[in-house]
């Protein structure tokens, strides 16, 4: 029977297996933090820090006082005398102020480096997100295919969350214990130097055990890191896929698989704990012995005399502040491993290869014509080509037709067109340019692509028409929704073209998404019109509007149709037919109709039914 332990280490060690891997160089990740992000806000950050430190002097201050109180207020020569009190009694009021002003001091300084601070976390938060969300906009399609929302949306908002509280207030603590602790040491010394050995004495004991412990926590918070991302994934998916859980009655399913995780998540986060206590525990020994020792040789010190008593006060009162800080320096140590992971995820993301380098050509003016040249392309990760020597020429104004079974390198042209990938060999033109020296936002608004599966944003229906084109005019987006024969439907629903769609559509069907879709696109007004299918979730009546509309609406276009629909192919100019990344078939209707192949085998299946 596997232990608790051989559980716990087999979950780590699946989290740890991801591609992921923590292999970066700390200084190098914390040089460019701040090189990048904390650099431009330097004389913010030593103001915050100078401040830090003198708020970081009140435990010694006040120790120091205790001091005073006793050796100059209470006491004289060493001896207590109630009659000689009152003659020090001007002292106490020396006293009552300098604890005023110190608390004083210390209100305002801690004011003052909380405001400084976080003013330099929420911008660099602004400057790390913004560069985040422009290089997301930037990567190429394949990145997305490759990870999950989920997991991209953790780094974009927790990860950053986690930097900016660490490079700020988790930093400024950082500094105030170092501060703290060698100023400490001073002070003690300077009181005395006999006993402050032994507390030296006792450091390498704590770093000791810090050594030890350090490589556990970090595998841990890593797995965390890692299974909180999943725990996004998973969560974004299921939402966005509620439609299906509820449709197979998989709620059981899913609240069990999510419990899962979050087990996992907090047996992860106990075992931290566990660490950490034990570190704690450790550290609380040492300085239990070392408090009990000292106190014991400073009383020995005061009854000799060579200790005064208001010094053995100071003493005691600053070695439990000496030994916190270690304390807290080991706790920010373990801690700090998993912030450098997640400083290394979210640069490792800004540092993700952009495949589609951006040229400088603007297509503005171009003739709608598409020509591949010897295109061959494989997709990122895989070893098989999606297209094989790919050579046709499209004339502008042409309608061609894409046809081919699944995974044929149909939709993988659309994807050249658009330039969300280039390919490993040979040239797509469009216009007459190389897509490789064009700019890509140029490319996109020249052609445009309509998905077999339209992703509809949340917002109204006229948001969603003039996604493509958000200068449009309210009787731009009517004559685009009328020419995708939407115009009607619209009309029906409660506050027509204000109405809203809800998240992907969800308040829309199949056919309503499509037609949204191909109104968007229509509204552009694109010289090369893509569209993927789009009439597969469209009922007869509807798909023959559509597409009697497209046949007057495309007269002066480029339009390559990915279609199964034989109805759709007949009326085009020529037809295409992929197999296996391959061209096989090239023709007209009437041509390809008489010959043997896939084209021949789909026309016959159609129309025997």
């Amino acid at each position: 029977m596997n232990t608790r332990s051989e559980r716990i280490e087999r979950i780590i060690n699946r989290l740890l297996g991801d591609v992921d891997t923590y292999n970066g160089n700390m200084h190098k990740d914390f040089s460019r933090l701040y090189r990048d992000y904390l650099k431009p806000f330097k004389k913010r950050i030593l103001l915050a820090i100078f401040f830090t430190s003198i708020w970081s002097l009140f435990p010694y201050g006040a120790a120091l006082l205790t001091r005073y109180q006793v050796d100059e207020v209470l006491m004289v020569a060493g001896n207590l005398d109630p009659s000689l009190i009152t003659q020090q009694f001007p002292l106490f009021w020396n006293y009552v102020f300098m604890l005023f002003g110190l608390w004083t001091i210390f209100v305002i300084c801690n004011w003052l480096k909380n405001w400084l601070i976080l003013g330099v976390g929420q911008k660099m938060i602004y400057t790390l997100r913004e560069q985040l969300h422009k290089k997301l906009q930037n990567l190429h399609i394949g990145y997305f295919e490759r990870n999950e929302s989920g997991k991209i949306v953790s780094r974009v908002l927790d990860d950053v969350k986690l930097i900016r509280e660490w490079s700020t207030n988790q930093f400024l603590n950082f500094s105030a214990s170092i501060f703290r602790l060698f100023l400490g040491l001073i002070i003690i010394f300077f009181i005395n130097w006999q006993l402050s050995l032994v507390i030296v004495i006792s450091l390498p004991l704590y770093a000791w055990t810090f050594k030890k412990i350090r490589p556990v926590i970090r595998r841990i918070n890593i797995a965390i890191r890692r299974l909180n991302s999943e725990m996004y994934a998973l969560s974004a998916e299921r939402i966005s896929g509620v439609s299906v859980v509820k449709a197979f009655s998989q709620e059981q399913q899913e609240r069990s698989s999510f419990a899962q995780k979050m087990h996992n998540y907090v047996r992860l986060a106990m075992r931290i704990i566990l660490h950490q206590q034990k570190l704690s525990l450790f550290a609380g020994f040492i300085t239990t012995v070392i408090s009990g020792l000292i106190i014991y040789l400073g009383v020995l010190n005061v009854k000799n005399n060579t200790m005064s008593f208001g010094d053995m006060m100071a003493f005691i009162l600053i070695m439990p502040n000496l030994f916190s800080q270690i304390n807290a320096l080991m706790t920010i140590m373990t801690s700090i491993e998993a912030v450098f992971v997640v400083i290394h995820r979210v640069f490792t993301l800004l540092d993700e290869q952009e495949s589609v380098v951006p040229g400088r050509i603007s297509l503005d003016g171009m003739t709608g014509k598409v020509h591949f040249d010897d295109v061959s392309f494989t997709y990122p990760g895989q070893e098989n080509n999606a297209l094989k020597n790919i050579n046709f020429h499209v004339e502008k104004g042409q309608k061609v037709a894409l046809m081919g079974p699944s995974g044929s390198g149909k939709t993988t042209i659309f994807q050249l067109i658009c330039r969300f990938y280039d390919p490993q060999n040979g040239s797509v033109y469009m216009g007459g340019v190389n897509l490789i020296d064009a700019d890509p936002k140029s490319v996109r608004r020249h052609a445009c692509m309509v998905q077999q599966e339209p992703v509809i944003l949340s917002g109204t229906v006229a948001d969603n028409i003039a996604y493509g084109y958000l200068e449009a005019t309210p009787s731009m987006i009517m004559r685009a929704a009328k020419q995708a024969e939407l115009h009607d439907f619209i009309m029906t629903m409660p506050i027509k073209y204000e109405t809203e769609v809800g998240r992907n559509g969800i308040s829309l069907s199949g056919g309503q998404k499509q037609r949204l879709a191909l109104a968007t696109a229509l509204l552009t007004e694109p010289e090369i019109l893509l569209l993927d299918d789009t009439t597969s979730a469209l009922d007869a009546e509807t798909e023959k509007k559509i597409r009697s509309t497209l046949n007057n609406v495309l007269k002066e276009h480029t339009s390559l149709i990915i279609t199964q629909r034989i109805a759709t192919a007949r009326s085009c100019d020529k037809i295409i037919v992929l197999e296996d990344g391959n061209i096989t078939q090239v023709g007209t209707h009437n041509e390809l109709k008489k010959q043997d192949g896939f084209y021949q085998r789909i026309y016959n299946q159609q129309e025997s039914i």
